[in-house]
């Protein structure tokens, strides 16, 4: 919806639910974190996970900002595209780890 050639408030729309459908994924990996990694390891997984959450949350917006200061603002959705691809293979490659947990 962000990346139609649509009137401004369906890209608004898409970012609201863009917004909605990504909200639980940080904390329920979060409360999963000692499932997956036991509880010996739990803490300084978690601790991980919190500092590139920070790590993200403030690269990736400042890095699109500057994106789109020397280009266009119409490049949101073809920019969420690649992160969303991006994240996809980073999720497959840790997959295919020795040892990764399946499931």
């Amino acid at each position: 919806m962000i990346a139609l050639p649509a009137p401004a408030w369906v890209a608004v729309a898409g970012l609201v639910l863009v917004g909605f459908a990504a909200a639980p994924v940080y904390p329920l990996l979060t409360l999963a974190t000692p499932e997956r990694v036991g509880a010996a390891h739990a803490d300084r997984a978690i601790g991980v996970q919190i500092g590139t959450a920070g790590l993200g949350a403030a690269l990736i917006p400042g890095g699109l900002g500057v994106l789109f200061g020397h280009t266009s603002v119409a490049l949101l959705g073809p920019a969420l595209t690649v992160l969303a691809v991006l994240l996809l293979l980073l999720h497959a490659l840790a997959g295919r780890r020795p040892g990764a947990a399946t499931g």
